[in-house]
């Protein structure tokens, strides 16, 4: 038995609460999950999981070695970092994790060049507009869109850009509902939210000193911004939107800015890491790479 792939499949149990969803993940059977598992409780002579037909859950001993296990991995893969670190070359699997519409939009772009750039990378992606526990997922890096100031955590975060968030509809809804005039008039008006932006339904414009933050509410609330955009076009309300999913509808006419005199709120592109003494190439790479490929080619202004 491999003891660190054993922790780690017990791990990824625990985590998804499940030996089939766990060997899905992994990509090998339940039948492996579960004799690896049944391998570990054998190696360290206690039982981990309480398993029946309906349920699975932790034991108290069970709880206490999987705070190790995570402990303990996340070592290994610091010191894969420090020996990754001492021989200077970017290579490995980097795992990332990312904010659905904006992996789709522009992380997926960037990819592709710098796998080219540095051959010996390999990326696992996932896209999800939910934050990940980096450690306990295994991830070695998450890009995320939030306002300025990331809560405290053991994590480091590093701003790489930052984008304005626009709001906007369509002059049809414009003709039928009347145009909000100031930003207050936006309570009055059916309001489509993201609800996964750390602005969801408190939009902030700026005109000279004075900030306006508006309440607002509407018949959608939906956890990809693509489908609020989506009834956004079909007519039925105002959003707030970033410029990188909007632009190219503004400047067709499709969509129309509502307050293009107002400095639109700002959230920020975070590259977000664990707190380690040392990071591995990879990762310091691409958050570099990553960092001026935004600055070349995300378009992010936009003028009416």
């Amino acid at each position: 038995m491999d003891l660190l792939s054993a922790m780690a499949i017990f791990v990824r149990v625990v985590d998804l609460k499940s030996f089939s969803l766990a060997a899905n993940e992994l990509g090998i059977s339940s039948s492996s999950v579960s004799k690896q598992v049944s391998q570990l409780e054998k190696h360290i002579g206690a039982r981990l999981l309480q398993r029946t037909t309906r349920r699975l859950s932790v034991t108290e001993a069970g709880a206490a070695y999987y705070e190790k296990c995570i402990s303990i991995m996340a070592e290994v893969k610091e010191a894969e970092n420090l020996v990754s670190q001492l021989q200077g070359q970017p290579r490995g699997i980097l795992r990332i994790n990312c904010n659905m519409t904006f992996g789709q939009f522009q992380l997926a772009r960037a990819i592709p060049s710098f796998m080219e750039k540095y051959p010996e990378v390999s990326f696992e992606v996932t896209l999800d507009d939910r934050m990940p526990d980096i450690v306990r997922d295994g991830f070695d890096l998450a890009i995320r869109i939030t306002d300025p100031q990331l809560p405290d955590s053991s994590l480091i975060a590093r701003e790489i850009a930052t984008i304005p968030m626009y709001t906007c509809t369509t002059p049809q809804y414009i003709k039928q509902h009347g145009r909000p005039r100031t930003p207050e008039a936006l309570r009055e008006h059916n309001c489509l939210i993201f609800v996964h932006a750390s602005n969801a339904n408190l939009w902030s414009l700026r005109k000279g000193e004075k900030k306006h933050s508006i309440q607002v509410s509407g018949d959608l609330r939906a956890n990809n911004s693509l489908v609020v955009r989506e009834a956004v076009l079909a007519h039925r309300g105002i959003a707030n939107l970033a410029s990188f999913v909007i632009k190219p509808y503004v400047m067709s006419g499709e969509m129309e800015l509502l307050f293009p005199d107002y400095e639109p709120e700002r959230l920020s592109i975070f590259a977000v890491y664990p707190d380690r003494k040392y990071i591995s190439p990879k990762v310091s790479a691409f958050i570099e790479y990553f960092q001026k490929w935004l600055e070349d080619n995300l378009e992010l202004q936009i003028d009416v």
